[in-house]
């Protein structure tokens, strides 16, 4: 008898868990081109943008519902639990006290240091070629900029010892650092080769971008964050289930390689061979 009684409980928590698989999606996105593009002639253009219409692709039972917020507000949500993903993180495992991630989605091209052309040359003139980043740090005249909330991996302790000039709050940071930089109210900034790319084929600017000899990650794996959450975990597992599709989602490659403009070819060429690094790949059932 209370076997039986064990027996029913048990396909009772069964069907229960299958009944509560997410149906919805909740994103939260910020106004980052060329992550997310929230106005403008490449509206829903962005990389992460087209993460998100990839994710939906390949499971098209599940609704997807999106929050615009500014970047600070979406890193206190995730350490709140509160039951969202968001689509631009970087990679660091399952999880990190934040989030729960997905496999890698994608690959960035590592972090550069964004400039004016005249800047450009003065900074790898004093500082060498690849920029040695902390004696920059800490020639405070040279004013580094960028929004707040970003994260920047492996260089972020450098980042946390010497704080920048500027971190630039509310939404629209990215854009508005480089058109600080443009103006000279700030000498340079920090971020991917795909956000020089954004700025010069959208806003005519000229920015040039330097190695850092800091950076020593070849690649900067990119994933989806979700909470730290049942829910969370459900999400995670749903997306990984589907990864090798989102990966080669034909919509979302074309803009990946939009936005990494003339080297497109030799980034798809660095894109594909790390995504199929063994620990990015999903374990293999057991037999």
């Amino acid at each position: 008898m209370v076997r039986g009684i064990v027996i029913s409980m048990l396909l009772l928590l069964a069907g229960a868990s299958l009944a509560a698989a997410p149906s919805r999606i909740q994103w939260a996105i910020n106004d980052a081109p060329p992550f997310h593009i929230v106005a403008g002639p490449y509206q829903n253009k962005g990389i992460c943008d087209a993460l998100i219409a990839a994710v939906h692709r390949a499971l098209p039972g599940v609704e997807a519902s999106v929050w615009v917020m500014p970047q600070p507000r979406i890193a206190q949500a995730l350490g709140d639990q509160i039951n969202l993903c968001f689509p631009c993180m970087i990679f660091r495992g399952a999880h990190d006290q934040l989030a729960n991630f997905t496999l890698p989605t994608h690959i960035y091209e590592p972090y550069r240091l964004l400039s004016k052309p005249g800047m450009a040359l003065e900074l790898s003139s004093r500082f060498g070629s690849p920029v040695a980043f902390e004696r920059l740090l800490q020639q405070r005249h040279y004013r580094l900029g960028y929004p707040a909330g970003r994260r920047y991996a492996e260089l972020q302790p450098l980042l946390d010892q010497y704080p920048p000039f500027l971190a630039r709050p509310g939404t629209g940071g990215v854009i508005a650092i480089l058109q600080m930089i443009q103006a000279d109210r700030l000498d340079y900034t920090l971020d991917y080769p795909i956000v020089a790319n954004y700025f010069n084929r959208t806003q005519q600017g000229a920015l040039s971008s330097l190695p850092i000899l800091e950076q020593q990650q070849d690649h900067i794996p990119g994933a989806i964050g979700c909470a730290r959450s049942d829910w969370g975990q459900q999400v995670v597992q749903m997306i990984n289930g589907v990864m090798p599709q989102v990966r080669q989602d034909p919509e979302f490659i074309e803009v990946l390689n939009l936005w990494a403009g003339e080297q497109s070819e030799a980034y798809q060429q660095i894109n594909q061979r790390q995504l199929a690094r063994p620990e990015y790949q999903a374990p293999s059932a057991q037999p």
